[in-house]
């Protein structure tokens, strides 16, 4: 992406969304099933009938390997939930930011720009997958990938997207760009 010294103006549209509530949740899953084991580590002679010495090893070793990564899952997407993500519109572009620096994707640079909503697998086609939420763009050159190379799609290059967590963010994100710029929205 094209590092930008300035910030978008204070008049402009922002859009935020939020990720890590399937983090939250499978950690939330992961410290149940942990919680299991962790029982079993602390009290192996009341919860199985085999010797109690290689019960506290399993209970153990399950603790260590999914309560704790259940834990630590949790408290990112704590995290990740505490801090939305921010998109920003005004008359110059679309402002992302990245690691604390803002980036600008000026309309100049965009030919057109459409919202992919979330799809499940197809449930025909056993070699389907399911579709991510996206802000998908329409570039005016072919220079556009190597100047924003975060908008690169691994699974399909030639293609230019901004992932997004969910179908709410999709939409908010589309209808805020289509009153800031319409004529960018097909």
């Amino acid at each position: 992406m094209q590092t930008e010294m300035w910030a978008p103006s204070d008049s402009a549209k922002v859009v935020k969304y939020r990720e890590g509530v399937g983090c939250v949740g499978g950690g939330l899953f992961m410290a149940l099933v942990g919680s299991c084991a962790l029982y079993l580590a602390l009290n192996p002679e009341e919860a199985v009938r085999s010797p109690a010495s290689v019960a506290a090893v399993i209970g153990w070793a399950m603790t260590l390997f999914v309560f704790v990564p259940g834990v630590l899952m949790i408290l990112v997407g704590l995290v990740m939930l505490a801090r939305p993500e921010r998109v920003h519109l005004d008359d110059r572009g679309i402002w992302l930011r990245d690691n604390g620096k803002f980036d600008l994707i000026a309309w100049t640079e965009i030919r057109a720009l459409h919202g992919r909503l979330p799809q499940p697998k197809a449930k025909d086609d056993p070699n389907s997958s399911p579709v991510a939420a996206a802000l998908l763009f329409q570039p005016v050159d072919s220079g556009f990938l190597s100047r924003h190379p975060v908008l690169a799609d691994p699974e399909n290059p030639e293609v230019p997207r901004l992932k997004l967590p969910h179908k709410t963010a999709v939409q908010r994100l589309t209808r805020a760009i289509g009153e800031t710029r319409p004529d960018l929205i097909p």
